[in-house]
């Protein structure tokens, strides 16, 4: 069975980001913008959270805007994939565009990897689940 990716972030309407994760055979990517249900928040907020729980990677692409539901996207993660507080999560790749915000950048890098580039999102990807 393939493993699970849940890709946080904008959708493609604002940024095709994720249409380059789903090249990369072997995974299966959950894209919220289809596959859950995007009528309200009653319907993606719980198919999302359980896609995330059912994850077992998260790439998340907060963009430049703020980002609070890939925050949240993020911390939720982040709690079901690691033991302890503090403790790091190698199976978050978060991707900071280099024109975001830096002031909380040194708090992101200690939950998961931290990468410029969608490219460099697939490369730790694939080189996370190697080992």
């Amino acid at each position: 069975m393939k493993p699970q990716v849940y890709l946080a972030g904008p959708g493609n309407r604002y940024d095709p980001w994720r249409s380059e994760f789903k090249k990369i055979e072997g995974f299966k990517f959950y894209d919220p913008d289809i596959d859950s249900n995007q009528t309200s928040s009653e319907t993606f907020f719980p198919q999302d959270l359980t896609a995330i729980k059912n994850s077992k990677f998260l790439i998340a692409n907060p963009g430049i805007a703020p980002a609070e539901g890939t925050l949240i996207e993020i911390g939720y993660f982040y709690a079901l994939n690691t033991k302890d507080p503090g403790d790091f999560c190698k199976n978050l790749i978060i991707i900071w565009n280099k024109d975001r915000i830096t002031w909380s950048i040194e708090f992101v890098k200690k939950t998961g990897f931290v990468v410029e580039t969608v490219d460099e999102a697939m490369t730790k990807l694939l080189e996370i689940t190697k080992n």
